[in-house]
């Protein structure tokens, strides 16, 4: 695959799911008698704009990566009592301004995005399971790279996994299971290669005692892909429970993570979607619809973590301030926002990082001055 090839799926994927977000903010902000200024898709210079009957400004911008959604007075994130703009009243900044709603109109406005990507996941995962089927992922592995614990470990692609930690496993679901539930610990796994039955236990840490870390990630996929076709309600509940499993398991690894209880090399940035997004698109349309679908679950479930600048930060504050009953003190908002903003920049700087560790981007930058 070309370059083009590579970087156009991945520039409508994220395209797709942020602009999705960004609708999901904007259909509850009306509802909620907000007036959204501007819609924008993508960023940067506007190559051409409209305004709808309801005073929108529609835009679509040089920088087709993402989009936003301005709504009245919005001056910045912090923003609790945003200034008047120039041309209106108050009366106009009480009717119109999502800041001047009620905290439980702002909480439902900050969910709405999150939402949105976790609906439109749902539509889009029950289309390809009732179209193609449930699939279904044989328990023959293809191994990752050398610095993977399954590699480091002695598994090795077309390996068939039998059993992990004594639980027969039939198909590659249930390993994931048993992978997840030894994150920190050792996972035991009967493997049949060729004719001959091995078992291989796998160090799911590194280091030990108070520095050990917990790995979440074994560095494995399946080989093989078979499908069961399903009517219209198994495939909705399939849709569902992917679209949950993926959001919960996202969040609690990024909450382990936090707390230090997961190595934070599993986390990874925006060169593990781009890679992602490109090997996806090689293995079809299904495929790479599905990778949509997914990483609009991604992006909803980071979303909603209690983290001021997320949604979810939005939605605890707007929570405490429905408690109190009154407005939060503007100095302690911006404080905490200011907080959020460091933790989602660490966060952002260190999937950046570790993408580059991967592709041994500082030992060609080394080479370089030897």
């Amino acid at each position: 695959m070309g370059f083009l090839g590579s970087v156009l799926p991945f520039v409508v994927l994220i395209g797709v799911v942020v602009v999705v977000h960004e609708l999901g903010h904007l259909v509850i902000a009306r509802a909620n008698g907000v007036f959204c200024e501007v819609f924008s898709f993508g960023f940067g210079p506007s190559l051409a704009s409209w305004t709808d009957g309801k005073g929108t400004k529609w835009r679509i911008a040089l920088i087709p990566l993402g989009g936003y959604v301005k709504m009245f007075g919005d001056a910045d994130a912090t923003s609790v009592r945003a200034a008047i703009p120039v041309g209106y009243t108050g009366a106009d900044m009480e009717r119109m301004s999502a800041h001047r709603k009620k905290p439980w109109q702002r909480l439902v406005i900050a969910a709405g995005g999150p939402v949105a990507n976790f609906i439109f996941a749902i539509i889009v995962m029950f289309f390809l399971v009732f179209i193609s089927g449930i699939p279904h992922y044989a328990n023959t592995i293809q191994v990752g790279e050398q610095d993977t614990p399954a590699y480091k470990a002695g598994l090795r692609t077309g390996d068939i996994v039998v059993k992990a930690n004594d639980i027969p496993i039939t198909e590659f679901a249930e390993l994931r299971t048993e992978i997840s539930k030894s994150a920190g610990k050792e996972l035991k796994l009967r493997v049949k290669r060729g004719e001959q039955v091995q078992e291989v236990t796998v160090k799911m840490y590194d280091g030990d005692g108070a520095t050990r870390k917990a790995w979440s990630v074994l560095g494995v996929a399946p080989m093989h892909i078979f499908s069961e076709r399903v009517g219209i309600l198994r495939a909705l509940a399939h849709a569902a429970i992917a679209t949950y499993s993926i959001a919960r398991d996202n969040i609690a690894a990024v909450a382990k993570m936090l707390v230090g209880k997961a190595n934070v090399q599993n986390l990874g940035g925006i060169i593990s979607v781009f890679s992602l997004t490109s090997s996806s698109a090689e293995q079809g349309v299904a495929a790479y619809v599905y990778m949509i679908a997914m990483i609009s679950v991604m992006l909803g479930a980071i979303n909603v973590l209690p983290i001021p600048v997320l949604d979810g930060g939005a939605i605890i504050l707007s929570c405490i301030e429905w408690i109190v009953g009154r407005p939060l003190p503007k100095k302690a908002v911006e404080t905490v926002y200011l907080t959020g903003m460091v933790v989602v920049g660490c966060l952002l700087v260190l999937g950046l990082w570790n993408d580059l560790e991967k592709c041994k981007f500082f030992v060609w930058v080394e080479s370089l001055f030897r």
